[in-house]
């Protein structure tokens, strides 16, 4: 698999972490990071990435909420 990947949760540590261990192949690119639901909605219609890593519990909207389909 190739392609771009949007990192969705509330915690830097975690997020920091993920690109590190993604950054090690070369054939996936982080595209972006999101610290909530809402963010990530936003920037993955902004970014368009292949694939979106995103945390279930977080502030203003969990993961769940975000990967509904009527989320606009």
């Amino acid at each position: 698999m190739s392609g771009n990947i949007l990192i969705v949760d509330d915690h830097e540590i975690v997020r920091r972490g993920l690109r590190s261990l993604l950054s090690a192949r070369p054939e996936w690119q982080i595209c972006g990071e999101a610290e909530d639901g809402l963010q990530g909605v936003e920037r993955a219609k902004a970014l368009r990435p292949s694939l979106v890593l995103m945390d279930i519990s977080m502030p203003r909207m969990n993961g769940l909420e975000a990967t509904r389909p009527s989320v606009s």
